[in-house]
Formats: C-alpha cells, sequence, structure tokens
C-alpha cells in the first residue's frame, strides 16, 4: 500500500437526530422516552383545533347575524307596504262613497254604521313601525317576527274594511233592487208605452245601479206622460159635453119663443062695477099692462052676467046692490054684498 492507512477510531459519537419544532431539547447526554414526542404533537393539535372552533364559531355568528338582519329588513318594507295600502284604501274613492250612503238608500241601515266605525277607527290609529336593531341575533329575530305581525295586521284591517264597503254597496243595491220591482209592478197598465217596463225587468236582473236607475226613470217618465194625456183628454171630454149642453139649451129656448120680440108684459083683472045710473052693472075685462109686438097674452073676456032679481027691499030700482070680487090671475068672479 502506498498510502498509510490511518487506524479506527472506535469512540466517535453518532450523529444527532434532527430537532423539530415539537421537540423538547433535551442535554447531549441524555435520551428523551419515545412517548414524548406523540404527546407533544398530540397537545399542539388541540390548540389547533381550539384557534379553528373559534374562529369558524365566529364565521357562523356572523353568517347567522346577516341572514336575520336581513329577514329583519324583508319584514320591514312588507309592514311599511303594508301600512301604506290601508292609508290609500282609507282614501279611495270605494270607502268615501261607502260610509257616504244614507241609511235610507241601503236595506239595511246597520252595515252603514259598522262601516263607518271601522273607517274612523282605522284613520284615528297610527302605529309607527320599529326599524331592525343593528346587533343581537335574537333581537334582531324579534323585531322581525314582530313586523310581520304589523304587516299582517294591517292587511287584515284593509280586507275587514273592503267586506263592510262591500256589505253597505250590497244593501243599497238590494233597496235598488227592492224599489224598482216596486215600480215595475205599480206600473202596469199605467205607462204610455210597455217597452220600458221590460227595459226595467231586464235592468233589474242585472242588478246594475245605473242601469236599474234609468230604466226607473224611463218608466216614471211614461207613466207622467200617460197620465197627462188621460188628464188631457178628460177635460177636453168634459169641455165637449158642457157645449153640447149649452147648444141644447139654447135649442130648447128658441123653439118656446117662437121667434116672438115681445112678450106677455103683465095683467091687470077686470071686474064689474055698478054704473052710475044705479040700474045694473058693466062689466069691464082684463086688460094687459104691456104692450105686445108679437104674440102676447090677451085675456078671455068673461061675460056679462044677466042682472039679477032683488031678494029684499032695497033702492028704488028693485035691485039689491051686489058686488063681484075678481081674482087678477084670470079666474072666474064671485059675488059678494057689497058692504
Amino acid at each position: 500500500m502506498n498510502e498509510k492507512e490511518e487506524p479506527m477510531n472506535m469512540n466517535v459519537t453518532p450523529p444527532v437526530e434532527p430537532v423539530t419544532e415539537f421537540e423538547v431539547h433535551l442535554p447531549p447526554d441524555r435520551k428523551h422516552p419515545k412517548w414524548l414526542v406523540p404527546l407533544i404533537a398530540g397537545g399542539t393539535a388541540v390548540v389547533v383545533l381550539a384557534a379553528v372552533g373559534t374562529g369558524g364559531y365566529l364565521y357562523w355568528n356572523h353568517n347567522q347575524l346577516t341572514a336575520a338582519s336581513e329577514e329583519c329588513a324583508t319584514s320591514y318594507d312588507k309592514a311599511v307596504k303594508a301600512q301604506k295600502k290601508l292609508t290609500e284604501y282609507l282614501e279611495s274613492d270605494a270607502v268615501k262613497t261607502a260610509v257616504t250612503v244614507k241609511d235610507s238608500e241601503v236595506k239595511d241601515a246597520k252595515t252603514v254604521a259598522v262601516l263607518t266605525s271601522t273607517v274612523k277607527a282605522a284613520s284615528t290609529t297610527k302605529t309607527d313601525i320599529p326599524g331592525c336593531p343593528a346587533d343581537g341575533l335574537k333581537g334582531i329575530r324579534a323585531a322581525a317576527a314582530q313586523l310581520d305581525k304589523t304587516a299582517d295586521v294591517y292587511a287584515k284591517t284593509v280586507n275587514e274594511i273592503r267586506g263592510k264597503a262591500d256589505a253597505v254597496n250590497a244593501s243599497k243595491t238590494d233597496k235598488t233592487v227592492a224599489d224598482a220591482t216596486k215600480v215595475l209592478n205599480d206600473s202596469k197598465g199605467r205607462v204610455e208605452d210597455d217597452k220600458v217596463r221590460t227595459a226595467l225587468e231586464n235592468a233589474i236582473k242585472s242588478k246594475d245601479e245605473k242601469t236599474i236607475s234609468d230604466a226607473v226613470k224611463a218608466v216614471n217618465d211614461s207613466i207622467k206622460a200617460k197620465s197627462d194625456a188621460d188628464a188631457k183628454a178628460g177635460a177636453e171630454k168634459e169641455a165637449q159635453a158642457a157645449d153640447n149642453a149649452a147648444q141644447a139649451q139654447a135649442d130648447n129656448s128658441g123653439s118656446y119663443m117662437g121667434g116672438t120680440t115681445g112678450g106677455y108684459t103683465g095683467y091687470t083683472g077686470g071686474g064689474y062695477t055698478q054704473s052710475q045710473g044705479g040700474g045694473g052693472y058693466t062689466y069691464t075685462p082684463q086688460q094687459s099692462t104691456g104692450g105686445s109686438t108679437g104674440g102676447g097674452y090677451t085675456p078671455t073676456p068673461q061675460p056679462q052676467p044677466a042682472p039679477q032679481p032683488s031678494q029684499g027691499g032695497g033702492g028704488d030700482d028693485g035691485y039689491e046692490d051686489i058686488c063681484w070680487a075678481v081674482d087678477t090671475s084670470g079666474k072666474p068672479g064671485v059675488q059678494v054684498p057689497c058692504n
């Protein structure tokens, strides 16, 4: 051998194993037990898991808060919209018209009273809608639940008022139909044109208030037209009857007068008067007191009675004085003693 080989040193120290971060450094001259390495590694794992668990909880909790806040915001919007819908409905023409309906316009007046009371209560009761809390999962969820209830109350109130307004309108329609039916029944034979009654009958079946109202007016107008026509015809008939009666009376009067221009104007009775010589009586006929140019009345002269003998002593001529009483109506005279 050209090179001299060095003898092997039998006291060389074996190499030391690399130390990890989980190992406990021991003095070089001491060896650590084999069970210690797994134990240290396990403890470190527990610490890591604990740290991971805390972080995971915080992440989960954050997600829960975010979801609850979003739900609460949705509930808040729902409540606000429900409140707005109620306010708009209270101010709508449908409600305003229903609450102004008179008791005399509906079949059941209670429907109007109930609607008015409900609308008044809903209008005067104003509820502020609270917002959602910024933190606290339990509080956020409680607020969302309350907002949902508020929204439901507003929606229920709208439906309640709508139902009571519909009840008023239905009662009004019932009254309109009942009144129109009475007009239809009472108008039979009283209209100028029966077609208007047929139109009213069809309108009643439709239950449309405007259609019924127009049809009722047409029937009433037709009733008035016929009534006026009947009254006019009656008046003309009475006037004609009066003219006929007057003409008949005039015709009768003309026949009685006989075309004369004068007539009987008076009459004074005549009678017998004793003559101046004392020897008898002279008959004086009755005369008319008025002249006549036509067919007047002239009484018939009475015959002159013969002298009657005296029944006893008396005058020189042997006759008794006898007087005649004459009625001015033209009846024959009667003899009566002159004294």
